[in-house]
């Protein structure tokens, strides 16, 4: 599935910050955060750093363990978290697959927001400085098998701004948030889906 990720810039030494103080702020962020809603700009590049896709879309988070995510441009992709399974809808190819939630995320970034472990439990932390007004943290996984290599964040304040993956390839998916609201009702059907009549469906559930 899509990676959640995001924007960085090259951080020197020089950049200077509070020992724990950005990660203080995103444990506040994520021990505030009951719900979120944001709307996004994905790139990927490739290891040379060449620009290789751009993707605009919608991120509701429900935590623990609900997301949906929708990818409005330049294609119609969805993906629904309800809690026990992974729904990933290709309305260009009219089929749905279907996989355990815990299977198919396994230690993807989208952990990062739902799950409701401290951080320190999955990650090796590391303060990055700041730079522009965000503090920046590097997070790697202590699982060896996870998909990526580390994710990188941006806080603003208490809030996320950005989020930036390398995965095994050296490729980068960058995210960078905007109209970021959190704590506000959801509708519970958000986190719903139901297959629409026609479509194939890969997958048990």
């Amino acid at each position: 599935m899509k990676k959640l990720l995001l924007s960085i810039f090259l951080l020197s030494s020089s950049f200077a910050i509070h020992a724990g103080e950005g990660q203080q702020r995103l444990e506040s962020f994520l021990d505030e955060l009951s719900t979120m809603e944001a709307t996004f700009m994905q790139t990927l590049h490739d290891a040379r750093g060449e620009l290789v896709e751009r993707s605009d879309g919608k991120l509701w988070i429900s935590r623990p363990g609900r997301f949906r995510l929708h990818y409005t441009n330049p294609y119609d992709q969805l993906y629904v978290a309800d809690g026990e399974h992974i729904w990933m809808y290709d309305r260009d190819l009219e089929q749905v697959t279907v996989r355990p939630q815990t299977e198919a995320l396994g230690g993807a970034p989208a952990l990062l927001m739902t799950a409701s472990e401290p951080l320190a439990d999955n990650f090796t932390i590391e303060e990055l400085g700041q730079h522009e007004g965000f503090h920046w943290l590097e997070l790697k996984p202590k699982e060896r098998d996870s998909n990526f290599d580390f994710v990188r964040l941006a806080i603003e304040d208490t809030t996320l701004r950005a989020m930036e993956m390398v995965d095994g390839f050296g490729q980068t998916t960058r995210l960078l948030f905007d109209d970021l609201a959190r704590n506000t009702r959801l509708r519970e059907d958000t986190f719903h889906f139901t297959p629409p009549p026609g479509v194939d469906v890969i997958g048990d559930y």
